[in-house]
């Protein structure tokens, strides 16, 4: 039957499939995903995309009689082998069951979960090989981008004005979410704000800026990439998720000092040219009338964002700590201190199992235990420690749940894999193809933003991390070709 099929035809089905993963991957916690992983929150709606992709991709690979590999992988297998023996390690501290969870089945979804993760990675990886791979792969996010913006801002005007019954919006929501439009704070497709937050820093706002800073854009219309990363930015705004507007404050100004100090030169030079023509008795035309009219334009922008998020107590009680008050009760006030209460009994997990960890997946047996004492009266926390709850708490921090979960070795296994990324951007970047050197940029801006983002979520399956570090080890590059491409120039 497959015989009929030739290896053109299943590409361009591969090529259909990959951008409907990439349309579809906003969409976090989709309602019909059946058996194991309809228990689970993170449940993409791309994981349908992706299970037809990936035996197409198969059969290509038997047809070409060889299977690539990124060319860090090493590291991943290193992290991967260290997690096994972890795991196996980990059973014989005979954790006890907790609220009906069992070692063994919290290993299996922690490695599921996994699994899932490094599936999207190597499809990113095999699906973006060259530019017009890349291209391709653009379009579709880009067009996944103006979709999760409109619905966004649909929702924004629906919690924030009486313009849209909100009702209405949530009844479309719950058609493929499990979870409505939350009071105030836009999710758009995904399952609560900051996730959201995280696929505009991560996902999207990464290419966006990449082309405006190399000057790079898709289209014919130069002004796109510049109107969705400011749209982008407006629905961060609107995620009220104080990580990702911070992280993204930090993101753009540490992407901006290491690699589009060149631009700001040249930004900087247009905008100043009229006043300098006027002050040498030469007419500046309207120039000077447009560059004062965008300088408001910021301005007004820079002081509404500022107003809008002061009216929210959720970020104007991070600007009023009282001299007589600790540090834990301004984190308590600020709702972080659960996060910090996660981030120490996971890392008392970490000083208990130091050099082999808890086994993947099997922190959470261990986390009540080592609640700190100041904690234990906050709301969150109260409700899960309550006999009634049925919940096993997570860390919430990727960094502090590899070392309670495999140790030292596969923390620095990981770190390791994370690390070589840097290596990949900066062959990119020193390389003489423009392309390369526009990929570079984006993938700086999503390293950066994944190593912020992971400071407060500690999910293994994460879709859009595994994609993004994907595309990008896919175009990625060695020293040889580097050289090779410098004597042609």
């Amino acid at each position: 039957m497959l015989t009929g099929l030739t290896s053109q035809r299943l590409q361009r089905t591969a090529n259909l499939l990959w951008g409907l993963l990439l349309l579809t991957l906003p969409v976090t916690t989709f309602r019909y995903i059946p058996g194991p992983l309809g228990r689970t929150v993170v449940k993409p709606l791309a994981f349908y995309p992706l299970a037809l992709l990936l035996p197409l991709l198969a059969i290509l690979f038997i047809r070409k009689r060889r299977i690539e590999l990124p060319g860090n992988s090493p590291s991943l297998i290193a992290f991967l082998l260290f997690a096994i023996v972890a795991s196996l390690i980990g059973s014989t501290y005979a954790p006890i069951e907790l609220r009906g969870a069992i070692y063994s089945e919290r290993v299996l979804r922690a490695w599921i979960s996994l699994l899932i993760g490094l599936a999207f990675f190597l499809t990113a990886y095999w699906m973006n090989r060259n530019e017009d791979d890349l291209r391709r792969s653009l379009k579709w996010l880009y067009a996944g981008l103006a979709v999760t913006i409109a619905w966004s801002l649909v929702q924004a005007v629906a919690v924030n004005t009486d313009l849209l019954p909100r009702s209405f919006v949530n009844d479309i929501q719950l058609l493929f979410s499990e979870r409505g439009v939350q009071p105030r704070r836009v999710t758009g497709f995904a399952f609560e704000p900051a996730w959201l937050a995280d696929q505009m820093l991560i996902f999207y706002m990464p290419w966006l800026y990449a082309a405006i800073i190399t000057r790079r854009p898709l289209t014919s219309f130069k002004w796109l990439e510049a109107l969705l990363f400011a749209l982008a930015f407006a629905v961060l705004l609107f995620t009220y998720s104080r990580s990702g507007l911070l992280g993204g404050l930090i993101t753009i100004g540490l992407v901006t000092a290491i690699v589009g100090r060149k631009y700001l030169a040249q930004l900087l030079q247009w905008f100043t040219s009229p006043f300098a023509q006027a002050k040498n008795n030469q007419s500046p035309g309207f120039g000077r009338t447009i560059r004062l009219a965008i300088l408001a334009i910021i301005l007004i922008a820079v002081l509404g964002a500022g107003s809008f998020l002061g009216q929210y107590d959720y970020f104007a009680n991070l600007w009023e700590a009282r001299e007589a008050q600790n540090f834990t009760n301004y984190l308590i006030e600020n709702n972080v201190a659960q996060r910090v209460a996660y981030a120490e009994a996971g890392y008392e997990v970490f000083e208990k199992f130091p050099l082999s960890g808890a086994g993947l997946g099997g922190s959470g047996l261990y986390l009540f235990t080592y609640f700190p004492d100041w904690a234990k009266n906050l709301p969150e926390v109260a409700r899960q420690l309550s006999p009634d709850s049925q919940i096993i708490p997570n860390i919430k921090n990727l960094y502090i749940r590899l070392l309670a979960e495999t140790g030292l070795p596969g923390f620095w296994f990981f770190l390791a894999f994370m690390v070589s990324f840097l290596g990949i951007i900066r062959r990119q970047y020193i390389s003489a193809k423009p392309t390369l050197q526009f990929v570079a940029i984006a993938g700086l801006f999503l390293w950066l933003g994944l190593l912020i983002r992971n400071l407060t979520q500690d999910s293994l399956t994460f879709p859009i991390m595994w994609v993004s570090l994907g595309i990008i080890a896919g175009l990625s590059i060695n020293e040889k070709s580097i050289k090779n491409s410098k004597r042609k120039v």
